[in-house]
């Protein structure tokens, strides 16, 4: 009807989509009643901010507002600041007070589109950027989004076509030893160029395919090119190679590393497995086994970008890792800035103290380099 008065009187109409932060946290803790409660709570704030417009819950926490005649984007963008203001106000759930959020997407007619679908998926987009930006976000629809949308397809189309014909390629960064400069191994880098889309960048693609369920087979299939490289090289030279935290949150990781190891021929003791910071958080009993199961194979494991995530002192003790890799973003201003030179000479120390090696990521100059020696840095 919004639609029809747009076409007919040249008039604008707008479609918000809200979405709840903090929904899902109050159903785990205090079941679907209580959910519920807050669900219909919710609905009367936000039905009291958007008087004269038509409100409706589409989903478990979706809700959507269609304003038919607007004078100008200045009203939708007042609905979401009300809307915004309105939940600020804590919940009264249980007896105790919870804290929600709600994101908010905005697409107008005919700007946007003029088909309730079009209107609908592109308020969603906004909703998606709303969301990934943070608590409490609002934000319109724009065209760059669609581009988005279809870039995003577009690569987890060629991807799944690229790991079938298997032409994601294995590129080798030297580990060295920095007492005697000599080569002691090499870091096994994921490198794509798509007769398609181009040089895909590894930060790209690796995300894509942790999203949409081809990390497993990407990961074993790139690790198995690796380990057959690395029995033509010579046997005191290691293999590291980077999981990721989707990959370790697979309880059959451990088997399947072993299992290609057994396949390749490779030695246990000369894989080293790279683990960041944040995949020992989200799962940190399920992690602490697979790495207690690698260990015991004989698979050596290195924490990553050390520095730069979530992991404490106490989980450091609690798993048991061969390594520290100093982040390059420490090492990048080695020479320029002291604090760095600070922070990486704490790291040193720290693994020292634990036993643990240290290599520090992306030595480009001499100085870099001669800091990280004095330091006593083991690796680079």
């Amino acid at each position: 009807e919004a639609l029809h008065n747009v076409i007919a009187d040249g008039r604008r109409a707008a479609v918000l989509m809200l979405d709840l932060d903090g929904f899902k946290a109050i159903n785990d803790m205090h079941g679907h009643l209580v959910g519920d409660k807050a669900l219909v709570e919710f609905a009367e704030r936000i039905s009291v901010a958007a008087k004269g417009a038509l409100v409706a819950r589409v989903g478990g926490d979706e809700f959507s507002i269609v304003m038919p005649k607007i004078g100008s984007l200045d009203e939708p963008a007042g609905l979401a600041r009300r809307i915004s203001k309105a939940v600020t106000e804590p919940f009264q759930i249980a007896g105790t007070e919870a804290a929600l959020g709600v994101g908010i997407g905005i697409a107008v007619a005919p700007d946007d589109g003029t088909t309730a679908d079009e209107l609908v998926r592109r308020a969603d987009l906004a909703l998606y950027r709303a969301k990934a930006e943070g608590r409490s976000f609002t934000r319109f629809f724009e065209p760059a989004m669609d581009a988005h949308v279809e870039r995003r397809a577009a690569i987890e189309r060629e991807l799944r076509a690229a790991i079938a014909a298997n032409q994601i390629e294995v590129h080798y960064q030297p580990l060295v030893h920095l007492d005697g400069d000599r080569i002691i191994g090499f870091e096994a880098l994921a490198r794509w160029n798509s007769p398609v889309l181009g040089t895909v960048f590894p930060t790209v693609f690796i995300a894509v395919a942790e999203e949409c369920g081809l990390i497993h087979p990407l990961g074993d299939q790139l690790l198995r090119a690796a380990c057959r490289e690395a029995m033509n090289w010579p046997d005191d030279l290691t293999l590291a190679f980077n999981i990721t935290p989707v990959q370790l949150r697979d309880a059959t990781l451990g088997l399947r590393v072993l299992g290609i190891l057994g396949e390749t021929g490779l030695l246990p003791a000369r894989l080293e497995l790279e683990i960041t910071e944040s995949a020992i958080v989200g799962d940190a009993l399920l992690a602490q086994r697979m790495i207690d199961e690698l260990r015991t194979a004989g698979v050596r494991i290195a924490l990553d970008d050390f520095g730069t995530g979530y992991a404490t002192m106490s989980q450091l003790l609690a798993f048991r890792f061969d390594k520290i890799k100093i982040d390059r973003s420490f090492v990048n201003s080695l020479g320029t800035n002291g604090d760095s030179e600070v922070i990486v000479r704490a790291i040193i120390g720290l693994a020292k103290g634990l036993g643990l090696t240290t290599t520090a990521e992306g030595i480009e100059t001499g100085v870099q380099l001669a800091d990280l020696k004095a330091g006593g840095c083991i690796e680079g």
